[in-house]
Formats: C-alpha cells, structure tokens, sequence
C-alpha cells in the first residue's frame, strides 16, 4: 500500500494532491531511486562447503532415465550458478553496503527436484535469520528473500542447506524502507463489537509494539490442581513447572499464559479447566492469556480415538477430511459444528467473565502436519472463516482477538484467511539446532511478516524455542509483540533457553513482565502512549530539517512512500492536503533556521 498520488504530480512538482483520509497505516517498500538501486551478486562468483559452483549451464531431466521433468539453466545471468543438495551444504557470498541498515534481497533460483518447495537456512555474517522457501520451477526465476539488517561494510549471506536440492543464481540487494521500523498496525480489531475490555487490551497491545516485547511462556497440557475437591476454586496450583522455573531463574512472572484447549471436542469426557485458568490468570493474577487449539477429531468415521496429525506427521493421527467437513450433510460436517459448538461454550465462560483472549486457532496450518491444513490452503481459509463467523456472529463471542499463524513461504499469501478476520500474524519460532540455542531476533522473518500485510497487523512469536537475545532484538530492530516458549524443556533446558540470557531478557527495561501489566480492565480505549505528531518531522526522527524536505519532494514525485503518521506530518500546511505547497513552505522555515 502507499498514498494515492493525484496523476497531476510530476517531477517537476506541477499542483497536484493526496487527501490525508485515505492514508493507509503502513506502506510497502518505497520505489527505488538512483541512490537505492539494486546490487546484483552472482552465486557462481561465491563460496561454497559442501555443495558445487558451475562455471556453466545446461538443460537436464530431474531423473537420469529421463522420465521426469525436464528443466532448463541456461538463462542463468552470469553463465553459472551454485548448488546445494545435501542438508547442512552452505553457498555463501559477500557483499559490501554502505552503512548499517535494512535491505531487501531478491534471489534467482531454480528448484525443479520438489513438485511443492524446497525450504533453506538464511543466515547473515554467521547468524541464522529465518528460513526461505523456493517453490518448484524448471528455470532460473526470483523470488524475495527477505529484509535483513546489514551493517556498514562487509557481509556473508548464506543459504545453507535445510531441504536443499537447490540451484543458486543471483542475489540482488537493495535498501529497504525505513517504514518497516515505523510501526503502525491498525487500531481496529476485526469484530467492529469486541467487548470494552478486549478493544483495551488491543490498544495495549498497540501501544508496546515497537517499543517492547510483552514475556509470555506456554504452561504444560493438563489439569493444573490435583486435589480439585479440597482446593475447588484454585485452579492454578500444581503442574507449575515452567513458571516456577521462571520466578526461581530471573526473579519475574511472564504477563502472558499460553494455555491449549486441546481436550475440548463434544463429548469429551475429561475437563482439565483450561478456560478457568484462563479466567483466573486475567482476574487474579492480573495477566494475559492466549489460547491455542490443537483441534482432536475422530481417527476415523464411527471411531471413539481421537487426533490432531496426519498419518504422515505421527502415528496417533487421523484421515479426517477438511474438504468433506465443510460440505453439509457429511458426517465430518457434523463433527466440526459439534466441536465448535463446545469450543463456543467453554469461550463462552470467559466471555462471562469479562476476559479478553489471543485466540490462535488452526495454527501452523501450512506445515500441513495438522488435518487443518493437510489439503492445501483454500479449504483451510473456509475452515477458518467458517470458524471466525460461527464464533462471533452466531454464538456471539466478543471477547477474542484473532492470531493468524503464518510462515514466510512464497505460498503463505495464499493461506492468508483476509484482514477482516485476523487482528495479528504470529509466527512459531523453533531454530535451535545441534544442542545450541538460537539467539537470532530472525529478523528477515519478522519484516517479511509485517511486509506480508503492509504492516497492517502486529507480529507476534506465537510460539518459539530460544527466546531472542536482547542484543539482537534492539540491534535487528526486530520487534516481535510478545515471545512464549513451549513447555518444559522449550524453556528449561540450556540448549534451548541459557539461564543467564532468560535472566537478562526478562529484567531488561524493554521486556515487560507481568507486574509491569498496567490495570488493563480501566487502560484507555483510545490508546495511552500514541505521541504527538511534530509537524514537518517526515522521517519522524524528532527534529524538523533539510531531510524532511528532502523526503517530501522524493514523495510528491512518487519516489518515495509515507506512512499515516508521517502523511500527517507531511501536511504542513494543515489542509488535509499533501502538496507543492506544502513543500515550499516546509522549505522556507527549514532554511529559514538554517
């Protein structure tokens, strides 16, 4: 997204004008200029451990025999390219920017072994950064690799074998908007009827993202009070584990509870009170609470067992199908609305207690190890649509605020259920490998995120095994809304979490911990820290100058894009109008106090 331009700007800065009412929050990567011109790095003039650099192309077969598909390297851009094949094979080039910042990459690849995709490693001088995927192709084609913050000077970039089975042409470099660190999701949940106290908790949420990252940690499935019948109203007592880990480890509380409502289908003949310790958890521990689904459906028709996995993923699975359950009149069809409909009580339950929940349904839907998404993305959407409208038109739940789990993968859009039902992206983080942890902020996949929905929508680390070190996070500038770690040793183990990063992290002014939660029952429906917008501050870096001017002009000839915070800014003249005038003024103070 970007402001609309009247088609009368031109470069020579003729009357023309953009309203300031259809200002979108956050724009994508601004058009490129001389100055910010893509660097093209060719893979075959890399190095390499463990895979092959070709000086040369050809055109082959994926099978010897010659009964598979035929693919065709021969418009490789520099007359070769490199390879990776085996997990654990790197290909790696160097590349020189002129000063620290945030660049985007474009790769030329050709993946022809995987009918669906091949998925690597992106590190950066020696760091893991996320993953990239590469879908399948019979030539050399581009595809995004991301945003990732380079500093001035030298940096390896390296794909380093996950999948592998990958051919490498080009990398293309060019700087990225500075936008994408100017954060500013939408204000407004999905459900236009959310309950006062869940519009609170989301301006909450608005209001650190940027500026913290709130502490969450996932507790351990099962009832959490033993003897129920002698502590009826306690139901946060035992199975404790990970939080006591955390008061004994860093002397803090995470603010926000993971809880999965992984033992509530119909029928289900064993409560172990998630939903109230959900409530209590918001009501007495003055906490937040996200919940996740791990949707159990029947193995098989007329079966008692039930699963969440297909049989390819685990061996307690099941072949129910998506497709069939969302046609009417299936047995499959009977069951989801079952399901839904007990799921509806038991949020219903918080709804009645005025608590507000991160509702993260049919997460990890593309990794397709979950019947949700084992048959592709458009069934999926329905389903989650179907679950959104069920949720909150029919049984009237105004008390969720939507997390979407998405990856980075170039057919992620295609799983994207739509901005009208999903209030944040989460991402589950899990790139320890080798018995060490992974201090990365992966930042190349918290900006294609917020890229992925013109920064529309908070992200999150809805899941994750290494918390990010704080280092990283405020040098990456990667700022994910919240982190929660599986259970048990997702959190306590060393080559996960080290104890002395998890000290670090949760006693850090930028990490907020849950006697840090402000009365989020009485927090402002409006927001409480939304600053003041200095006019003329375009690059909104706190002072009006000669960059300002110049980030005007880039704009009104459309070399540049502005987000709403800077659009307001940008309107000098306080018309609701962005123009030439506007810039002219704007110029004469600027070099007024000069």
């Amino acid at each position: 997204m970007s402001f609309p331009h009247s088609s009368r700007i031109a470069a020579i800065l003729l009357a023309g004008s953009c309203t300031l009412a259809g200002i979108p929050a956050v724009p994508t990567v601004a058009a490129e200029t001389a100055s910010t011109a893509s660097v093209r790095y060719e893979f075959e003039n890399g190095t390499t451990s463990g895979g092959k650099i070709y000086q040369e192309t050809w055109k082959g077969n994926t099978e010897e025999d010659g009964s598979g598909e035929d693919y065709d390297l021969t418009n490789a851009s520099g007359g070769g390219f490199s390879y990776l094949d085996q997990k654990g094979t790197t290909v790696s080039l160097e590349v020189t920017v002129p000063e620290d910042g945030l660049y985007e990459l474009t790769v030329c690849y050709c993946e022809p072994y995987d009918p669906n995709k091949k998925v690597q490693y992106l590190d950066v001088n020696g760091v893991n950064q996320g993953e990239v995927s590469f879908s399948h192709n019979l030539t050399f084609e581009e595809t995004s690799g991301g945003v990732v913050m380079l500093q001035a000077g030298k940096n390896t970039i390296t794909f380093r074998a996950y999948w592998g089975y990958t051919m490498f042409d080009y990398l293309e470099i060019a700087p990225a908007s500075e936008s994408l660190t100017n954060l500013q999701p939408t204000r407004q949940l999905s459900n236009p009827n959310a309950s006062d106290s869940t519009k609170r908790l989301y301006q909450y949420l608005c209001d650190q993202y940027g500026k913290h990252i709130i502490s969450g940690q996932q507790e351990y499935c099962g009832s959490h009070n033993y003897n129920l019948y002698a502590d009826p109203t306690n139901f946060i007592k035992d199975n404790e584990a990970e939080f006591e880990y955390l008061e004994k480890t860093t002397g803090k509380m995470c603010a926000i509870r993971g809880i999965d409502f992984l033992n509530y289908f119909d029928e289900a003949t064993w409560d172990d009170n998630a939903s109230e310790r959900a409530i209590q958890w918001v009501n007495e521990y003055k906490g937040i609470a996200t919940v996740v689904w791990h949707w159990r459906v029947p193995s098989e028709k007329g079966g008692t067992e039930r699963a969440f996995y297909v049989p390819s993923a685990s061996a307690d699975s099941t072949t129910f199908s998506i497709t069939n359950a969302l046609q009417e009149g299936t047995w499959e069809h009977d069951v989801i609305m079952a399901d839904i409909a007990e799921i509806a009580k038991q949020l219903k339950k918080l709804k009645d207690a005025d608590v507000p929940v991160l509702w993260r349904p049919l997460h990890e839907a593309e990794g397709a190890w979950f019947w949700w998404g084992a048959e592709g993305a458009e069934p999926c959407k329905q389903l989650y649509r179907l679950l959104y409208d069920q949720l909150t038109n029919v049984y009237g739940l105004d008390n969720l605020i939507w997390v979407w789990n998405s990856y980075t993968y170039s057919t992620s859009p295609d799983w994207y259920p739509g901005d009208d039902v999903v209030d944040i992206v989460g991402y589950d983080k899990y790139n320890a490998a080798d018995g060490q942890p992974n201090l990365s902020s992966i930042s190349s996949t918290f900006y294609s995120l917020v890229q992925s929905t013109d920064g529309e929508k908070m992200v999150t680390m809805a899941e994750n095994d290494t918390i990010p070190s704080l280092e990283n996070l405020l040098k990456d500038k990667a700022s994910w809304l919240y982190f929660c770690p599986w259970y048990m040793n997702y959190l306590t183990s060393e080559q996960n979490n080290p104890a002395e990063n998890l000290k670090e992290i949760y006693n850090s002014e930028y990490c907020i911990t849950l006697d840090e939660l402000p009365d989020l029952k009485s927090y402002p429906l409006d927001g409480g820290t939304s600053p003041e917008v200095l006019l003329g501050d375009i690059n909104q870096d706190g002072s009006v100058n000669t960059a300002d001017v110049v980030l005007l002009q880039k704009y009104l000839i459309q070399k540049a894009t502005l987000t709403k915070a800077q659009g307001t800014a940008a309107d000098y003249q306080k018309d609701a109008v962005i123009d030439v005038l506007d810039l002219l003024k704007l110029k004469r103070d600027v070099w007024k106090n000069l």
